[in-house]
């Protein structure tokens, strides 16, 4: 896939990763130079490292090795398990594994930028053409793990690594993906494969992952609507100290209040209103965030259909009479579009989709139509066939 930017999405074939028994934890220093300490990870601390035959940089995670049976065992398998699966431009890359009796180490490639918190933290926020430019490399990343079965769990900025330091000109944004200890494979997005348990970071967290009820793959997408959000304004979209809180905040929409928004776009709004639909079922999915126009540098705002459920009939009779491989949002690219600035505000919310009001049962024959057309490819699968969340979340 070529990206508006030039960039190639890489998605080849996953790699043997060495993995090697050290017998002594001094042996990985014939092997490597150590420097200067870089942080610390969710289980590990993280040097810089200089491979004494080649002289490459790596940085590499020194894991005590966990007590058997405990909980820390499952992560750091996990982390191992989903790098060694993984080969994409936008994810950290693992190249070897070194074990002793005592410790396990993960050399990944070096990232000198730090990460987007730290960024952020510094500038304040984030310019939309700066933004554009993240969310497309972490929408590409995600649509990657998604068609793995792969569901992240725990994207955030502090998750997002910068593969250069920011005085780098353009490469400065070159993200990385890391720290998949939260992260699960799972069968597919069918029914059967609905997860239930809560994990990650409360206000990065998809309110469907809070209500206990269930949860797909959709909850990376809110949280890359948060760090969309966050990006621009320097804020998160909703706070509050308690899950309950925050739920309540959540089910009064995204709003657009701080003085940094009146130099964003519509496009851009549009895009966020998408990402922080509360209901899965309503939420764009990555790969339509992919194929929006504002990823494509367009300031236009779609001018979608009433409800959802006239969304779902235009997505399948597009899919129909083009052949398209999924029922996605090339479909909205046909929508008729109109210029940000001629967009009033109160649309951003897009209230008029009212399939809520249609009841359950006439969204869920949609959706399984959808599904059943293209089930291999359909981004809009079974998955997402449960009635509305908005009165049942805070239960």
């Amino acid at each position: 896939m070529t990206t508006p930017f030039g960039w190639s999405s890489t998605g080849t074939a996953e790699r043997d990763v060495p993995v090697i028994r050290l017998k002594n934890d001094s042996d990985l220093t014939e092997k490597y130079e150590f420097g200067s300490k870089l942080g610390q990870g969710s289980f590990g601390e993280v040097y810089e490292a200089t491979h004494l035959e080649t002289r490459t940089k790596w940085a590499i995670k020194m894991v005590h090795r966990p007590a058997p049976g405990s909980k820390m065992v499952e992560t750091v398998d996990n982390e191992i398990s989903i790098l060694k699966q993984v080969n994409h431009a936008h994810v950290i890359h693992l190249e070897a594994i070194y074990n002793s009796a005592a410790m396990i180490y993960l050399v990944t490639e070096l990232c000198k930028g730090g990460d987007l918190k730290q960024l952020l933290q510094q500038k304040k926020s984030f310019t939309e053409d700066e933004t554009r430019k993240i969310i497309f490399s972490l929408a590409d990343a995600v649509v990657y793990l998604h068609q793995r079965n792969i569901v992240h769990r725990d994207l955030k900025l502090e998750n997002i690594l910068l593969k250069n330091s920011s005085n780098e000109g353009d490469d400065r944004f070159d993200i990385k993906v890391a720290d998949f200890g939260l992260s699960v494979k799972t069968g597919g997005v069918e029914i059967g494969n609905i997860m239930t348990e809560a994990c990650g970071t409360l206000i990065y967290m998809a309110p469907e992952m809070m209500s206990g009820r269930g949860y797909s793959q959709w909850c990376d997408v809110w949280s890359i609507g948060v760090i969309m959000f966050m990006l621009l304004c320097g804020e998160p979209p909703f706070v509050s100290q308690t899950q309950r809180g925050l739920l309540k905040e959540i089910m009064n929409k995204v709003r657009f209040t701080q003085p940094a928004w009146a130099s964003v776009s519509g496009a851009a709004k549009w895009v966020l209103t998408y990402l922080l639909k509360v209901d899965p079922a309503y939420r764009m999915t990555a790969r339509q965030l992919l194929e929006t126009p504002w990823i494509a540098g367009e300031h236009t705002v779609p001018s979608g259909p009433n409800n959802v459920l006239e969304m779902i009939d235009q997505l399948l009779e597009n899919n129909t009479n083009e052949n398209r491989s999924y029922p996605g949002t090339e479909a909205v690219k046909d929508w008729p579009l109109v210029s940000a600035e001629e967009t009033p505000e109160s649309s951003l919310d897009h209230s008029c989709w009212s399939g809520a009001d249609l009841g359950p049962e006439a969204v869920t024959e949609r959706l399984k139509k959808a599904h059943n057309r293209k089930s291999a490819h359909s981004s809009l699968t079974q998955q997402d066939c449960r009635p509305p969340l908005r009165s049942a979340l805070l239960e």
